[in-house]
């Protein structure tokens, strides 16, 4: 569908607030607390969670993070989107729903990791259900007046390049029959998975969404040589190698992009994978990769494609 940008903001230095509507100012697709939209624009493909309320039909509203480095999604957003202009949008999609029926929830973010939690809260404390947040950012300001609203929040700002949030002695008190929510940077997502499960929380109440991988300053170009197809692909940082397949006309098995549902994953014959996935197992990653966020160690990589 197309939408046309209605609004745009800086709510803080590195933080935009995008309000998107129907070009025609029709209704738009309904959907539930912890969905996103999939935009396409200038050759990029970006997912960004909704941060407007589910019960508003007229707009949908995102927070986009100018990240460092870019891939050059978010640069754009911020340096070249304007009034008036259009995008394409998929969705709404949801492979972060909320279950209002829980006894007690938790949601853990940092970061930008907080947007999926806006609509989530709302739902909550509509519906009178108790919850908690815990928010680590080295900005927390930008959202104030969101998180305000809610009592039950907690922040833990940066204390220079470390972070304050315990996760010990959050996760201590809690229930483990609570669902657990967790959206931010791969390292906390693991560390909270890894705190809930020693402390006996079942798999199936801890829910996690991560941001995918994005680029590191260290990455430099891999080549990935396919076995199967006899092609061999330069894939330059800013474009993942599942991309980079797909561009080539090679077919390559996906579906979340994030590194979470392993869809993607890949033998590999050939070279060391960095592994920056939330789904593979250590066995699986001694002959495997997923290609939609993983990168390679050395500059090339041979895969079974």
């Amino acid at each position: 569908m197309d939408l046309t940008v209605i609004y745009k903001t800086l709510i803080a230095a590195d933080t935009l607030r995008i309000r998107l509507a129907a070009p025609e100012g029709s209704a738009l697709p309904s959907f539930k607390p912890g969905a996103h939209i999939e935009l396409r624009f200038a050759g990029f493909r970006r997912s960004y969670s909704l941060t407007s309320s589910p019960r508003d039909d007229r707009h949908y509203e995102i927070c986009v993070l100018r990240t460092h480095p870019s891939r050059g999604g978010s640069a754009y957003l911020h340096d070249r989107l304007g009034i008036g202009d259009r995008l394409i949008a998929a969705g709404p999609f949801n492979a972060f729903p909320l279950n209002l029926e829980a006894n007690y929830t938790v949601l853990i973010a940092g970061g930008i990791g907080i947007t999926p939690f806006f609509s989530m809260m709302e739902a909550l404390d509509e519906s009178s259900r108790p919850f908690e947040l815990h928010y680590a950012a080295q900005r927390s300001d930008r959202f104030l007046p969101v998180l305000a609203r809610f009592a039950r929040t907690r922040e833990y700002p940066d204390i220079g390049a470390r972070p304050s949030m315990d996760l010990d002695a959050i996760l201590e008190p809690l229930p483990t029959d609570a669902d657990l929510y967790v959206c931010g940077p791969r390292g906390l997502i693991e560390a909270v998975r890894a705190g809930a499960g020693a402390r006996g929380w079942p798999d199936a109440r801890i829910h996690f969404e991560s941001f995918g991988a994005g680029t590191r300053a260290t990455d430099t170009p891999v080549t990935i040589h396919l076995a199967l197809s006899r092609l061999s692909i330069q894939v330059e940082p800013g474009t993942s190698i599942l991309d980079a397949l797909l561009a080539n006309g090679v077919w390559a098995p996906h579906e979340c992009r994030r590194g979470e549902c392993g869809s993607c994953m890949t033998e590999v014959l050939s070279g060391d994978p960095d592994h920056r996935d939330l789904c593979l197992t250590e066995a699986q990653r001694r002959h495997a990769m997923c290609t939609c966020v993983s990168w390679g160690r050395t500059p090339e990589i041979g895969l079974n494609l």
